[in-house]
């Protein structure tokens, strides 16, 4: 790639967290920005922010147009980045950016955080022939589990939004919480330690892992109490719910024969507490499947294509000059709608899952029920990872 100059060039030159101004820029002037600043990944270690003012208050409207923070974005999309009100500095937002509203500053924002590729000779990055190695990936569990709290609490609205997905992040953060608790008495007993132990012990704190743990049993009973329980997740809290009821009534029956009446009134409150939630989960109606987050675009792609079906249906194989250009948009048509689809899986969910919702976001768009996995498009790529760019 050529030496970017302008602007353009000041953005690629970026080492460290910067902000550019882009008052009076066209939507071409965007475009142009865009393409020419972040399609090719930079090379850094370590993630950046690169920060575009876009827009301010009454004093400084005038300089900014009230198309710019679309346009801006827009461009963005259209090189594959992707909105992410959970982004920060770390590599695991690689190709994401978010909108900010500065009340403060009375300025509007959008933070770019580029795909980046770790520099050549980088240790880290070199096998042991000394040819590049991909870098490690780090799932979404890894990334929620050392991150600290405040970015958690942001990234976990943004894509673990349903009752099944909190309950496997609760259950991953229990898990590396054991973990830990094992390596430290491993430590204190004098015992040796295993490499995957030890990077626990160095990179978590069972402090923030039991803080995120209270966290998330909040997160899953408001899941509950907001009534967004599909008719599989109320099942499975009822069977939880019988479970804990179960195991509450064999601790009465040994309180009661031990003779301690503090713990029986207290177990007896419980119980009825347990109770009172099954019967509310009980009487709930079920939830509708989450729709996804591009459904929108997804189901219009989707009525294109079913034109185009309808089109080669009917015509017999005779078409004008623009009904061909019409069925040869088909395979960007599929592809786009792939990776639509690719977008919208959340944190901790299964293929299985996105199917179902994929699905119904097709029959919304008054699709005939699909005979193959993602509704009748090749199966999206699954990345619940992150690893920078591969350099070309």
């Amino acid at each position: 790639m050529a030496e970017a100059s302008g602007l353009a060039g000041k953005v690629r030159r970026c080492q460290g967290s910067d902000e550019f101004d882009l008052a009076g820029k066209s939507q071409a002037a965007c475009e142009d920005l865009v393409k020419t600043a972040f399609v090719e990944p930079f090379v850094l270690k370590q993630m950046i922010k690169i920060t575009f003012v876009v827009g301010a208050g009454k004093a400084g409207r005038q300089k900014y147009g009230d198309a710019l923070p679309r346009d801006f974005m827009c461009a963005l999309n259209n090189i594959g980045f992707d909105s992410d009100d959970a982004a920060c500095t770390e590599l695991s937002a690689a190709g994401r950016y978010k909108y900010q509203h500065d009340t403060s500053k009375n300025l509007l924002f959008v933070h770019v955080f580029p795909r980046v590729v770790a520099p050549e000779g980088d240790a880290e990055a070199e096998g042991e022939d000394g040819a590049p190695a991909e870098r490690v990936q780090r799932s979404p569990a890894e990334v929620l589990a050392e991150c600290e709290m405040d970015d958690f609490q942001r990234m976990v609205t943004a894509h673990v939004t349903t009752y099944t997905t909190k309950k496997r992040l609760l259950d991953s953060i229990r898990e590396k919480l054991a973990k830990l608790e094992e390596a430290e008495q491993k430590m204190i007993a004098r015992e040796a330690v295993d490499a995957t132990l030890q990077n626990l012990y160095d990179t978590l704190s069972a402090d923030g892992l039991k803080a995120k743990v209270k966290v998330m049993a909040v997160e899953l009973q408001a899941s509950i109490d907001g009534g967004e329980l599909t008719s599989d997740e109320r099942t499975q809290v009822m069977e939880q719910l019988d479970n804990k009821l179960s195991s509450l009534g064999d601790d009465l029956k040994k309180a009661e024969a031990d003779g301690k009446a503090k713990l029986q009134a207290k177990l007896e409150e419980g119980k009825e507490k347990l109770q009172t939630q099954k019967a509310a989960v009980s009487d709930a109606k079920s939830a509708p499947a989450r729709p996804l987050k591009y459904a929108a675009e997804i189901q219009r792609l989707h009525r294109k294509l079913g034109g185009i079906a309808k089109l080669e249906k009917e015509n017999s194989g005779k078409f004008t000059l623009d009904e061909l250009k019409r069925i040869g948009e088909r395979p960007e048509l599929e592809e786009a709608i792939v990776e639509l689809i690719r977008r919208s899986q959340m944190w901790f969910e299964t293929d299985e899952e996105l199917d179902v919702r994929v699905r119904v976001c097709k029959q919304q768009a008054g699709a005939s029920k699909p005979k193959a996995s993602s509704a009748g498009y090749p199966a999206a790529k699954k990345d619940d990872g992150w690893s920078t760019q591969k350099k070309r």
